[in-house]
């Protein structure tokens, strides 16, 4: 009988076991990842890891193709995707296959792309399929992952601040690096789990270039769009337009309508539980003795 081995991650409260027969498959803890290593609990998602010899030629209708990156196939009642890498030639390097909820799966890993790797560790739900997979299992109406940074504050409540490529959500995060009390979640993306009371906000090991990952979370008490300007303003807003700008940051298994649908609920409940603000801010310090005002205010007392 081969040994056993396994490892599990919780990213967002999403729970991944990784079981394979050799050492070398299971996830490695390396700097991003470590945070993210979980004990024994129960699994969301089971995924076992073997390697293979046999290049992967999957069949079936084609979902979603992210060019050389990664594909997403549909094959019986099976989710197969597969990866390339323009270093490692046209045959792909992983090919991951998962039945329709996305909580069980295998993952093949080409053995011949790997035997002259130097680590002694390869790890089978290596980026991105770690956040397609985050992604896909929040959209079975859990929550949603969301392109935005997020800090909680001194009481422990989650900000979301959302925004597109460019809307400065590293800068921003890097201003509050040595705000006292505060504790960043994420630079780049965050999960809002809709199906917890309270909603709750959690980090991420996906960041940006402020390099900024925490697995620790906080129940929503804002969301915040970012845009840039000469001078600072916080602008209610709500409704509607909160919902589509909050969608807008979404990342949303276009392949799927009902997964989509599933997705869009959940935005639309966040931005509905939680105050929504348009935050047009110029780079620099001052953005937080606004912010600081406007959050922290005592009950009654204008921010302002």
């Amino acid at each position: 009988m081969h040994p056993r081995f396994e490892a599990s991650l919780s990213i967002g409260d999403v729970t991944f076991r990784v079981v394979s027969d050799d050492r070398r498959l299971a996830p490695a803890a390396d700097g991003r990842l470590r945070p993210f290593l979980a004990d024994n609990r129960r699994a969301d998602v089971e995924v076992r890891a073997r390697w293979t010899d046999v290049a992967a030629e999957p069949s079936g209708n084609v979902l979603f193709g992210s060019g050389l990156p990664w594909q997403l196939v549909r094959s019986g009642d099976e989710f197969v995707f597969t990866f390339q890498s323009a270093t490692l030639g046209s045959v792909p390097y992983k090919t991951a296959r998962f039945n329709p909820t996305f909580t069980s799966g295998d993952v093949q890993v080409y053995r011949p792309h790997f035997d002259h790797q130097s680590s002694d560790a390869v790890d089978p739900l290596g980026y991105p399929l770690d956040e397609l997979l985050t992604i896909h299992v929040l959209s079975q109406g859990k929550g949603v992952e969301v392109h935005g940074c997020a800090f909680l504050d001194p009481a422990g409540r989650a900000y979301v601040f959302a925004g597109q490529s460019g809307a400065g959500k590293s800068t921003f995060s890097r201003l509050w690096i040595d705000h006292p009390g505060v504790r960043l979640l994420s630079d780049e993306r965050v999960i809002v789990r809709t199906d917890r009371h309270p909603i709750a906000v959690y980090g991420t090991p996906w960041h940006g270039d402020a390099m900024l990952v925490s697995p620790l979370s906080g129940e929503l008490a804002g969301v915040f769009f970012l845009h840039h300007a000469a001078t600072h303003a916080v602008v209610p807003t709500g409704g509607a337009l909160a919902a589509a700008q909050l969608l807008a940051c979404s990342f949303l298994p276009f392949h799927s309508a009902k997964a989509v649908e599933r997705t869009m609920a959940a935005v639309e409940q966040a931005t509905r539980a939680a105050p929504c603000y348009d935050l047009w801010f110029a780079p620099d310090a001052s953005i937080i003795d606004v912010l600081t005002r406007h959050l922290w205010a005592p009950p009654g007392r204008s921010s302002e």
